[in-house]
């Protein structure tokens, strides 16, 4: 408190976090709930509402053409708008998909992206269980899964004022592949070659690690996908990137801004506030 006191509350927000806890969760009473990031509670209020809604309006299956289904489906389509505003996606360039969460739609992720032998898959060390799981539908394909440390120099960002692949560097961890053959070699140095532009690979990094806490530099979007990163291999060499950002934690408070940093996809957990998790996918792809 004597670090952040000032900062504690929402002091210019309408009502302050004591404000609230009194007047939209009474329940909490005598209570100490300490997982609120990870397990939002829904207030009175909230309930309320929900309650209101559904004792004053018909909703239907939203597969059919009635009413009560338009209805539903307008719901939907209002949702998955607020959802690509607050990431200032266009819908023009994005889809979002509900899922029950955020492994879920990680798991839709790597059960559809096309693999290849010729794929790679490269993630950060610092990454979810969710997002390292990817690694098992690559492998499953013959392709190469690749861990890397990524190291920023915020320093000289500040110097230079712009970003570039010079204040990045990426140590690389050793190569995974079931069954050995030409790719798995020439992919040991961190180089690929011969390999069809038409190939296709996926970074995955987090905007914000669940973990500890850092905030990944979302320039990486940009670098990886024109291949500008030094250590990553061209995109001549190894085909086409696609970028997946795993916002679960960071889009709480930063949500990559996609107009800016135009990630293939974003996975968030909006469970932490109430609402689904939903996945971003690049329609192109899609």
């Amino acid at each position: 408190m004597e670090q952040f006191g000032g900062d504690y509350g929402y002091p210019g927000a309408p009502r302050g976090v004591d404000q609230m806890r009194v007047a939209d969760f009474q329940r909490l009473q005598g209570t100490v709930y300490l997982d609120h990031a990870g397990a939002a509670l829904y207030s009175e209020q909230q309930m309320a509402d929900v309650v209101k809604d559904l004792t004053s309006n018909v909703y239907g299956n939203p597969h059919s053409q009635s009413d009560s289904s338009m209805a539903v489906t307008d719901q939907v389509t209002a949702a998955r708008h607020q959802v690509l505003k607050y990431f200032n996606a266009s819908p023009r360039d994005y889809k979002c998909i509900f899922t029950s969460g955020a492994t879920a739609a990680l798991k839709l992720v790597g059960e559809c992206f096309p693999w290849s032998r010729e794929s790679c898959y490269m993630y950060t060390m610092e990454n979810h269980n969710s997002v390292l799981g990817i690694r098992e539908y690559a492998l499953s394909k013959g392709a190469t899964a690749l861990a890397v440390d990524i190291e920023e120099d915020k320093g000289l960002e500040k110097k230079h004022g712009s970003p570039s692949s010079d204040l990045f560097k990426i140590s690389r961890h050793s190569n995974q592949r079931r069954g050995g053959d030409v790719l798995s070699q020439n992919c040991q140095n961190g180089s690929l070659s011969a390999v069809s532009e038409n190939n296709w690979n996926l970074f995955a990094f987090p905007s914000e690690c669940n973990f500890s806490g850092q905030k990944f530099n979302l320039n990486l979007v940009k670098l990886i996908k024109e291949g500008n990163l030094v250590g990553l291999p061209s995109q001549q060499q190894q085909g086409q990137w696609m970028v997946l950002i795993d916002a679960a934690k960071g889009c709480a408070t930063e949500p990559p801004n996609l107009d800016v940093y135009p990630a293939d996809f974003v996975v968030c957990s909006f469970y932490k506030v109430n609402l689904y998790a939903p996945i971003i996918g690049l329609k192109s792809w899609s």
